[in-house]
């Protein structure tokens, strides 16, 4: 009889404390996603989470060398932070840093890794119909695009690699260890009292 009671007392906190850690409002979407190789013209991003957040939930925007880049004032709409990018992100790796605050009170941090790489061809003026292009500078641009296709791709790497190293077990491994200390005290508990009975 008490140890129906043990277990009923400790799945109704296991349920408790799993509720409470599993309301945080984590990131759901994003766009850019994580990782992504954006080939068009960032205009916009948008960030979507899975429930309502504060007004002082925000994000930055920061290339490789850490440096902020302008966005238009951060507007939150019911569950998501959307911003306009003011200047044309150039190729190369950037990272959005979010920090919100959800509807239950806890404020959540994350980062999303993306990488620009717009095709090299955009900009580029057309030669003149008259002045062929000389053997030097068909090779030097030759050479100049495989080098930047060459640094695109180590950096297409290690984005994808750092968004793999994302720690997403911790969201789910928090209720578990919480249930289980539950489970294993009230158990020793039980052993202790069943001890002394006899």
């Amino acid at each position: 009889m008490m140890l129906n009671k043990i277990a009923l007392l400790s799945s109704l906190l296991f349920f408790i404390f799993g509720a409470n850690v599993f309301a945080h409002s984590h990131l759901e979407d994003s766009s850019p996603k994580n990782g992504e190789i954006v080939t068009e013209s960032l205009k916009a991003i948008t960030l979507t989470f899975e429930t309502a957040i504060e007004p002082t939930s925000s994000f930055t925007l920061n290339d490789k060398k850490n440096n902020s880049i302008p966005l238009s004032e951060v507007s939150i709409s019911g569950n998501q932070l959307i911003a306009n990018v003011e200047d044309n992100l150039t190729n190369g790796a950037y990272t959005i840093n979010w920090k919100i605050i959800g509807e239950d009170g806890h404020p959540l941090e994350g980062e999303i890794p993306f990488t620009i790489q717009l095709p090299e061809s955009a900009g580029v003026p057309e030669q003149s119909e008259t002045e062929p292009p000389s053997a030097e500078v068909t090779t030097a641009e030759t050479t100049s695009a495989a080098d930047t296709e060459t640094v695109m791709k180590d950096q297409a790497t290690e984005v994808k690699e750092a968004a793999l190293d994302e720690p997403k077990v911790m969201n789910y491994l928090l209720p578990a260890l919480i249930g289980l200390i539950i489970v294993l005290g009230f158990g020793s508990y039980w052993l202790i009292f069943r001890r002394k009975q006899v």
